[in-house]
This record gives structure tokens, C-alpha cells and sequence, in this order.
């Protein structure tokens, strides 16, 4: 195994990612600049939430974001967009958060965030468009169907929001004959150098359409307690690895 990276200061001899003769993405690290991303704070039934986390993530509290971005500079992921599902829990005794199912709309996005951190993604159409009243509107189209709509008008309550930072993902592989994993790690993923250029709060109109490939739907959403816009910049790095579990 190649352990030069550009992380390190040194020139790598290897390609980062397959094709070999032409990579999907490139190393890291991958600077953003002006994501917007309009978040639906949603009360759940705390039994369907822990459905959604894996057995080594402990919930913590009844409440998740339903949200949707765009991001039209990600660096050499180029312009993308992207929405999911985060649900607060602990690891260790160290609260962070933990994207369930994440939706994005280009295949370089996709394979890195499988590929590196573990996030869930799938690809999608995103359509994500600016309101004349200030607000956003963006869905979430797989296969066809429509499995998430949101609109956001500002002017909306504060309100308090549970704790959505560092990220805690699974990150597993099958083994090539398919008989189990070569790998199963708890992968801990934090944003450096962010900046937010813009918050407001506001209301949101959120539909939510599941199906058992995308299961929207066994949330278990009671209610919506508060939605916000943000408008920020972040550096995105490498994770840390911080437990490989046995993965027979």
C-alpha cells in the first residue's frame, strides 16, 4: 500500500482514485465556496431514528435535518448538488452527527464520498433554484420519483438545534467474491477554515416520499421545528479512522 499523499507534503506514485489512466477525483484536500443549503429540522419518533443509525452509534435526542445544497464550486468535484438526512448520536461519548442517506448528483461526488469517508451516497437529480422572495425551493429526484421537496421562505423563528458537527460515518467494502467485507471502519469527518457568509431563519414546506430503496418515509416525522439557509465556505480533508471493527 502506497502511503505517499499529497496530505503529506509529497508526490504520489500511485493514482488517487480508479480509472487507473484517468481517476474519477483527485486528492484532497477540496476547497468549497458559497454552498447554499436550506435545512427542515424535523421531530421523530426516536424509535425510527435508531432504526437509521448503525449498532455502533447511540441516538442522541428525537430530532434530525432534512436538508438539500448546492454547491457550484467544490474545487475539482466542480458544481454539484446534494440532500439527505442527518441524525444527532454519539460514539464513544463523543456527540456529532450521522448522514443516514445522502443523495448527490455527479459521479465524482458520489465515489468520493463512498470511497473515503463512507457517506451514503446515491446519485440523484437535485434541482436546487433561488425564490424572487428570498427563499429556495430544491427536490430530490430518484429513478423518476420525487422523494424529497423543499421550499424555504426566510423569516422564521430561532430556534435551538442539536448538535450536527463532527460527522460519523461506516465506512465498509465487500470483498471481491462477495462473501463478507474487507473492511469496516469508523471513520470521524470535520469541515476546517468554515465560514458562514450568510444565515436566516425561516419556514419550510418539506414532503418526504419513501420507498424500501429509500426510506423517507419510516423517519417517523412528527413535526418541523425550525428551518434555516446558510450560505458558507469550508475546506474539506481527510477523515480520521477511529476504530476498525472485525468485518467477517
Amino acid at each position: 500500500m502506497n502511503s505517499c499523499t499529497k496530505l503529506r507534503g509529497c508526490v504520489m506514485t500511485r493514482p488517487f482514485s480508479t480509472p487507473h489512466v484517468a481517476p474519477l477525483y483527485k486528492a484532497l484536500p477540496y476547497q468549497y465556496l458559497g454552498v447554499r443549503k436550506i435545512s427542515a429540522y424535523c421531530r421523530c419518533d426516536p424509535d425510527a431514528l435508531r432504526a437509521f443509525l448503525p449498532d455502533e452509534f447511540e441516538l442522541l435526542g428525537d430530532v434530525c435535518e432534512v436538508f438539500q445544497l448546492e454547491a457550484p464550486d467544490a474545487g475539482p468535484l466542480g458544481h454539484y448538488s446534494e440532500s439527505g438526512v442527518v441524525i444527532p448520536m454519539t460514539f464513544d461519548g463523543t456527540p456529532g452527527a450521522h448522514v443516514a442517506l445522502e443523495y448527490v448528483s455527479s459521479d465524482d461526488s458520489l465515489a468520493a464520498g463512498r470511497e473515503i469517508w463512507g457517506y451514503p451516497k446515491k446519485m440523484a437529480e437535485v434541482p436546487f433554484r433561488s425564490l424572487e422572495n428570498g427563499g429556495f425551493e430544491s427536490s430530490t429526484i430518484r429513478r423518476g420519483t420525487t422523494i424529497i421537496s423543499m421550499k424555504f421562505t426566510p423569516g422564521g423563528d430561532a430556534f435551538e438545534k442539536p448538535v450536527m458537527q463532527p460527522r460519523f460515518q461506516i465506512k465498509t467494502f465487500a470483498t471481491a467474491d462477495g462473501t463478507g467485507w474487507d473492511l469496516y471502519q469508523v471513520i470521524r469527518n470535520d469541515l476546517a477554515n468554515v465560514e458562514v457568509r450568510d444565515h436566516q431563519f425561516g419556514t419550510v414546506e418539506l414532503e418526504l416520499k419513501g420507498s424500501d430503496d429509500d426510506p423517507l418515509d419510516r423517519l417517523g416525522v412528527e413535526s418541523v421545528i425550525g428551518a434555516e439557509s446558510t450560505l458558507i465556505d469550508f475546506l474539506l480533508q481527510g477523515g480520521r479512522i477511529l476504530k476498525s471493527l472485525d468485518a467477517a
